[in-house]
């Protein structure tokens, strides 16, 4: 047996089931299935309380800068976004020096952030999860959005789309079924602020709040992002994984997943977002060309497959 195979991870993440969660479950799960190293998932108050004094672990990776353990095991601090807050900036600042290696999913982090010593280990999907969609030529079209309603940036874009999406449909002659996933404090304030935008006939919007988006991939035909506040929107990577041809915004680090134009699009401003999205409504060679690429970018790149040895390699750099 090698011996890497007795040593314990411990991953550290928010109890909350959202993102950051989601990747150490993914991660723990992968590692497990490898049989490189054993892995648990910590995450429950007690449990991370618990977590610097389990004598068995041999390196501790967490999300949580205040992580720590009592027989100094290699610590590796993985951010997944912005830092909010006098509290936490000092605290993460804290952590940057405590812990044996820093990593971030993406180069816009790395540079956003200023840690010039991240390791870049961009975030992973699991493709068999998400069946290939059949994309099919209809009399109407179901455009899918996921998102979160966290963050006043992210709140801001889906209005901003809205804007796009409401005054493309009064120039397409067919109906328009926009379909929204995402829940979150500041919901409620921007079905308001939508309601009041001029809706032409032929547009109906659906609120579908917290959900799975694999539910909504299979029968959708665009699937429209749009958000001043991101970093590597897994939403977008999901709808790849899908078959979809996704169209964004530039924010944050999509153009290290999109290469625009050829496995997916992302759009200078609102004029050029209704520009592009109207050639893929009337283009259905495109969509499918596009979506076809954009689920192979995610098996040539964003796989456990491809991401996985490097977080192993990582590991065997402290667990000589």
């Amino acid at each position: 047996m090698d011996e890497s195979q007795n040593k314990l991870v411990l991953i550290i993440t928010p109890h909350i089931k959202g993102g950051p969660w989601q990747w150490g479950a993914d991660l723990v799960s992968e590692l497990n299935k490898a049989k490189e190293f054993k892995a648990k998932h910590v995450f429950t108050v007690k449990d991370k309380l618990l977590s610097p004094f389990e004598f068995k672990s041999d390196l501790i990776h967490t999300t949580n800068p205040l992580a720590w353990s009592v027989l100094f095991r290699p610590l590796i601090l993985t951010i997944h976004g912005r830092i909010y807050g006098l509290f936490w900036k000092f605290f993460y600042r804290l952590g940057y020096f405590r812990a044996s290696a820093v990593t971030v999913p993406s180069e816009f982090l790395k540079g956003s952030l200023g840690i010039k010593k991240a390791v870049v280990i961009p975030n992973a999907i699991d493709v068999s999860k998400f069946k290939e969609t059949v994309l099919t030529e209809r009399e109407f079209f179901n455009i899918l959005t996921v998102t979160k309603f966290w963050f006043p940036g992210k709140a801001q874009g889906l209005f901003e789309l809205a804007q796009v999406i409401f005054n493309l449909a009064k120039d397409f002659d067919k109906r328009i079924n926009w379909r929204i996933v995402g829940s979150g404090p500041l919901l409620e304030n921007i079905k308001k602020s939508v309601a009041m935008l001029e809706r032409h006939k032929n547009l109906t919007v659906q609120w579908f709040g917290f959900d799975i988006p694999q539910k909504y991939f299979s029968d959708s035909d665009i699937f429209a992002y749009f958000s001043h506040e991101d970093n590597m929107p897994i939403a977008v990577m999901e709808a790849m994984a899908s078959g979809l041809p996704v169209i964004t915004n530039k924010v944050g680090a999509v153009a290290e997943i999109i290469d625009n134009g050829k496995d997916g699009f992302i759009a200078s401003n609102q004029n050029d977002y209704q520009n592009i999205l109207l050639k893929l409504m009337n283009d259905f060679g495109l969509r499918k060309e596009i979506g076809a690429a954009a689920r192979q970018k995610i098996k040539n790149k964003f796989c456990w497959e491809v991401v996985l040895p490097k977080w192993i390699e990582l590991y065997k750099k402290f667990l000589k």
